[in-house]
């Protein structure tokens, strides 16, 4: 039981900062807002969906910085908010402060890209054998 709160209490940090950070990151244009909210809310489905696949399917996890991991999603998790709260807001920062349309764009297929992932999560569980 300890050890799922623990899990929990790390998917609500990661989470926080998946929306609270690139959120303030993207306070200093205005214009960089709405695609950064777009794009933190496609990577938390991700994340959503990748944690659940993992959890009860029987999947692996393709990135090679995050394989090692496969057996405790919530740290896989945990982690690849962080590394995506980190992304958005360094983006936001050196592209978004001197190329706000360049930034803006980025995000945006950011979001896209990420919301593939999330459908590609949910077909492979569809095809993958329960645990």
């Amino acid at each position: 039981m300890l050890h799922s709160s623990r899990t929990a209490g790390r998917l609500l940090a990661a989470l926080l900062l998946l929306c609270a950070v690139p959120a303030g990151a993207a306070a200093q244009e205005p214009n960089l807002r709405l695609p950064t909210m777009a794009a933190s809310a496609a990577a938390a489905a991700d994340w959503a969906s990748t944690y659940h696949a993992l959890k009860f399917y029987r999947v692996r996890e393709v990135n090679p910085l995050l394989r090692p991991l496969d057996s405790k999603p919530g740290s896989m998790i945990t982690l690849g908010g962080l590394i995506d709260a980190g992304g958005f807001s360094v983006w936001n920062v050196t592209v978004g402060r001197n190329h706000p349309r360049v930034a803006a764009a980025g995000l945006w297929g950011m979001a896209a890209f990420r919301t593939y992932l999330a459908i590609h999560n949910l077909r492979n569980t569809r095809k993958a054998e329960r645990r």
